[in-house]
């Protein structure tokens, strides 16, 4: 057969959001975004987004507690979070990108983890991956666990600390920052061009079957929202198998867990 005859079939492009949470828009963080991108782009089709949180429509979270308990479609705020949902879930990878202020992430970034609170309850984004990019000074390793905890749900493949000061680095910094964002694009590419729904962690199994059994019906009526997700799911939440080892030891784990717990509650009503 004349192989110029063979219909090539083309790989998809791509989706990569870019979620800022400077204050600036397009500062330090934005440029090493930017650089990630360029190196994805040096080594396959990739699409890029950014969503600026200094200008996106995402009221501050009122510590209603309503998204965890009721669900997040009857928060009170009405705004685009749940277009914000969708983009990140019709993409293939996330870049969660804070400057570190007094070792910590931008109020910008801290409001948009609060406004997606309830992924942590009921996790979801289980076909992406995402990376996490701290710029700034020192602290940055605690600007980035705070990063980490911004969704339930999606592997996170890269925590990039990315030394952006006041004052030019030397050649020497300028070369290992550049190294480190070549390694994290080379790895964030490879990430989401490969992504499966693997088995999971014994940690993040734990987590399932923590919230599963704790759940039980005694509980509908404090998390109905949370009681409704896990009260049909059986072995995770997507259909892998699960090995008999990891069930047990799980098993055992979140039992010494809630033994631990015992004093916490619910109590009795009066």
């Amino acid at each position: 057969m004349d192989k110029r005859n063979k219909k090539i079939k083309e790989k998809p492009k791509m989706k990569v959001l870019a979620i800022m949470g400077s204050p600036k828009g397009r500062g330090s963080g934005y440029r090493v975004v930017q650089q990630i991108e360029g190196k994805m782009k040096e080594i396959g089709d990739v699409e890029f987004e950014y969503l600026f949180l200094k200008d996106a429509d995402l009221k501050l979270c009122k510590g209603c507690f309503v998204c965890i308990s009721r669900g997040e479609d009857l928060c009170p705020l009405k705004d685009d979070r749940v277009e914000i949902e969708e983009k990140i879930s019709n993409s293939d990878g996330v870049i969660l990108s804070s400057p570190g202020y007094v070792q910590n992430v931008s109020w910008l970034m801290k409001n948009f983890i609060d406004r997606f609170a309830y992924t942590n309850h009921r996790p979801r984004f289980f076909s992406q991956k995402v990376m996490l990019v701290a710029n700034g000074g020192s602290g940055l390793d605690k600007t980035l666990e705070s990063l980490k905890v911004t969704f339930g749900g999606p592997e996170v493949v890269y925590e990039l600390d990315a030394y952006t000061p006041a004052w030019p680095l030397t050649l020497k910094a300028e070369n290992k920052k550049r190294k480190k964002i070549e390694d994290a694009s080379r790895k964030f590419y490879n990430s989401i061009s490969t992504a499966e729904l693997g088995s999971p962690s014994l940690s993040e199994y734990m987590r399932f079957r923590f919230f599963k059994d704790m759940l039980n019906p005694s509980m509908e009526k404090y998390l109905p929202a949370d009681y409704e997700f896990y009260k049909d799911k059986e072995d995770y939440f997507y259909d892998v198998e699960i090995s008999a080892l990891k069930k047990a030891i799980a098993s055992i784990m979140v039992k010494l867990v809630f033994f631990m717990m015992r004093d916490i509650g619910p109590g009795d009503e009066k």
